[in-house]
C-alpha cells in the first residue's frame, strides 16, 4: 500500500489544496444529526451574533459613535473567529492526509 509519507516529494501543493476544499465543501454538508446538535448547542447558548447587534443598535442615540465602534468590533472578532476555525480544520485535514 502506497501512503501519501512516501510520495509527498511529488505531490503538489496546489493538488493537496484541491484535496482539502473538496473534502472542506463535503465536510461542511450538515447533516439532519448535525442540525439536531447544533440545535441542542443554539438552544444552551442563545446568544448569537445578529441578537448582539441588534442589542447594540437598540443602544439609546447618545451612544452612536460607541455603537459604530462595538459593532465593529463584533465584526472583527467574528472573522478571525471563522478564520481560526478555518485554519485549524485546514491545518487537521492535511496533517491527516500526509
Amino acid at each position: 500500500m502506497i501512503r501519501i509519507k512516501d510520495i509527498e516529494e511529488y505531490v503538489e501543493d496546489n493538488m493537496l489544496e484541491t484535496i482539502f476544499r473538496e473534502r472542506e465543501d463535503e465536510i461542511y454538508k450538515r447533516t439532519k444529526k448535525d442540525k439536531e446538535e447544533i440545535s441542542k448547542i443554539s438552544a444552551k447558548y442563545s446568544v448569537d451574533y445578529e441578537k448582539l447587534i441588534e442589542s447594540v443598535k437598540n443602544l439609546p442615540p447618545h451612544f452612536n459613535n460607541i455603537r459604530e465602534n462595538i459593532i465593529s468590533k463584533l465584526d472583527e472578532y467574528n472573522m478571525k473567529q471563522s478564520l481560526i476555525v478555518a485554519y485549524d480544520n485546514e491545518k487537521f485535514y492535511k496533517a491527516r492526509i500526509l
